[in-house]
Protein backbone atom coordinates (compact mmCIF):
# COMPACT_ATOMS: atom_id res chain seq x y z
CA UNK A 1 0.00 0.00 0.00
CA UNK A 2 1.27 3.45 -1.00
CA UNK A 3 0.32 6.43 1.18
CA UNK A 4 0.80 10.05 0.21
CA UNK A 5 0.58 12.86 2.76
CA UNK A 6 0.21 16.36 1.39
CA UNK A 7 0.70 19.16 3.92
CA UNK A 8 -1.47 22.08 2.79
CA UNK A 9 -0.76 25.60 4.03
CA UNK A 10 -4.22 27.06 3.47
CA UNK A 11 -4.68 30.75 2.74
CA UNK A 12 -6.31 32.64 5.61
CA UNK A 13 -10.07 32.61 5.14
CA UNK A 14 -9.97 29.83 2.51
CA UNK A 15 -10.57 26.87 4.80
CA UNK A 16 -14.26 26.48 3.90
CA UNK A 17 -13.52 26.87 0.18
CA UNK A 18 -10.81 24.19 0.39
CA UNK A 19 -13.16 21.80 2.20
CA UNK A 20 -15.92 22.44 -0.35
CA UNK A 21 -13.53 21.85 -3.25
CA UNK A 22 -12.32 18.63 -1.62
CA UNK A 23 -15.81 17.18 -1.10
CA UNK A 24 -17.40 18.50 -4.29
CA UNK A 25 -14.58 18.15 -6.82
CA UNK A 26 -11.43 16.34 -5.67
CA UNK A 27 -13.01 13.42 -3.80
CA UNK A 28 -15.38 12.39 -6.63
CA UNK A 29 -12.52 12.61 -9.17
CA UNK A 30 -9.91 10.63 -7.25
CA UNK A 31 -12.45 8.01 -6.15
CA UNK A 32 -12.81 6.87 -9.77
CA UNK A 33 -9.13 5.99 -10.16
CA UNK A 34 -7.74 2.47 -10.57
CA UNK A 35 -5.91 1.34 -7.43
CA UNK A 36 -7.45 4.07 -5.27
CA UNK A 37 -8.15 2.95 -1.68
CA UNK A 38 -9.05 6.10 0.20
CA UNK A 39 -8.51 9.78 0.91
CA UNK A 40 -9.04 12.03 3.93
CA UNK A 41 -8.73 15.77 4.29
CA UNK A 42 -7.64 16.39 7.86
CA UNK A 43 -8.56 19.70 9.45
CA UNK A 44 -6.37 20.90 12.31
CA UNK A 45 -7.89 20.54 15.77
CA UNK A 46 -7.86 23.57 18.02
CA UNK A 47 -5.65 26.43 16.91
CA UNK A 48 -3.91 24.60 14.07
CA UNK A 49 -4.29 27.56 11.76
CA UNK A 50 -4.19 26.86 8.05
CA UNK A 51 -2.19 23.64 8.06
CA UNK A 52 -4.35 20.83 6.71
CA UNK A 53 -3.21 17.34 5.71
CA UNK A 54 -4.45 15.38 2.72
CA UNK A 55 -3.89 11.64 3.21
CA UNK A 56 -4.25 9.57 0.04
CA UNK A 57 -3.96 5.78 -0.23
CA UNK A 58 -3.42 3.79 -3.42
CA UNK A 59 -2.57 0.12 -4.00
CA UNK A 60 0.90 1.13 -5.16
CA UNK A 61 2.96 4.10 -6.32
CA UNK A 62 2.37 3.23 -9.99
CA UNK A 63 -1.40 3.63 -9.54
CA UNK A 64 -0.91 6.98 -7.82
CA UNK A 65 1.40 8.18 -10.59
CA UNK A 66 -1.15 7.18 -13.25
CA UNK A 67 -3.72 9.34 -11.45
CA UNK A 68 -1.35 12.31 -11.34
CA UNK A 69 -0.77 11.95 -15.11
CA UNK A 70 -4.49 12.15 -15.97
CA UNK A 71 -6.17 15.19 -17.48
CA UNK A 72 -8.72 14.96 -14.66
CA UNK A 73 -5.97 15.44 -12.04
CA UNK A 74 -4.75 18.39 -14.09
CA UNK A 75 -8.22 19.90 -13.73
CA UNK A 76 -9.00 19.21 -10.08
CA UNK A 77 -5.65 19.60 -8.32
CA UNK A 78 -5.20 23.27 -9.35
CA UNK A 79 -8.60 23.94 -7.78
CA UNK A 80 -7.36 22.51 -4.47
CA UNK A 81 -4.02 24.29 -4.77
CA UNK A 82 -5.69 27.65 -5.45
CA UNK A 83 -6.77 27.76 -1.79
CA UNK A 84 -3.21 27.24 -0.52
CA UNK A 85 -0.12 29.34 0.01
CA UNK A 86 1.92 26.21 -0.62
CA UNK A 87 2.14 22.49 -0.02
CA UNK A 88 4.64 19.70 0.56
CA UNK A 89 4.41 15.99 -0.17
CA UNK A 90 5.69 12.94 1.71
CA UNK A 91 5.42 9.36 0.46
CA UNK A 92 5.06 6.29 2.67
CA UNK A 93 4.77 2.55 2.25
CA UNK A 94 2.51 0.77 4.74
CA UNK A 95 4.28 -1.84 6.84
Amino acid sequence: MFVLHVELNVKPGSQNALEDTFTGTFLPAISQQHGFQGVKLLRPAGNGGGDYRLSIVFDDKASQQKWVATDLHGQVWPQMESHCLGFSVKNYLAV
